[in-house]
């Protein structure tokens, strides 16, 4: 990992920020699931609840809900063709 330094302008750049990158990161650690044909149910629900604090704490949850949307219709299509976990 780089050592670049990262400045926000608010402390409200800053949250937003660490929003976008914590949703980066449970999509990234629940990709090899889909790569396996296996649903990653507890990445769609913690993209789930994380957009909600975000809505909730009146920050922009586009980027979580496009993790979110990607999960919610991969497990869909996952379980349509090999059925429950």
């Amino acid at each position: 990992m780089s050592e670049a330094q990262l400045t926000f302008k608010t402390k409200a750049e800053f949250i937003q920020a660490a929003f976008d990158q914590v949703a980066k990161i449970v999509s990234d650690h629940a990709e090899p699931c889909l790569e396996a044909l296996t649903p990653a149910i507890a990445a769609e629900k913690c993209l789930m609840h994380l957009a909600l604090v975000a809505h909730d704490w009146s920050y922009d949850a586009s980027v979580i809900d496009a993790y979110a949307d990607i999960y919610k219709n991969a497990n869909s299509e996952l379980i349509e063709a090999f059925g429950e976990e």
